[in-house]
């Protein structure tokens, strides 16, 4: 995963056979806060997903996908400024 600040984006590759996948969002204030979205499976293995509607500070963002019976998990703290 990498987050581009500039253009408040978080881009990543998923292998071509994953069934489904979802990016969460998570900040940890006086509760916690989630924001999720729904990966959709298409011919490019390449994804973004904006952050724009995220608040300023710091988010755990977990990248969460299937392939077959297996799932995986990728996560990566950004400073959203």
């Amino acid at each position: 995963m990498t987050y581009k600040p500039s253009i408040r984006q978080l881009a990543f590759v998923l292998p071509l056979g994953f069934s489904k996948a979802e990016i969460i969002f998570t900040r940890h204030r006086q509760n916690y806060e989630n924001r999720s979205f729904k990966v959709i499976p298409g011919q490019n293995p390449r994804h973004a997903v904006s952050t724009e509607a995220l608040e300023k500070g710091t988010w755990l963002a977990q990248l969460i996908w299937s392939v077959g019976r297996a799932q995986y998990c990728q996560e990566k703290l950004i400073e959203i400024g």
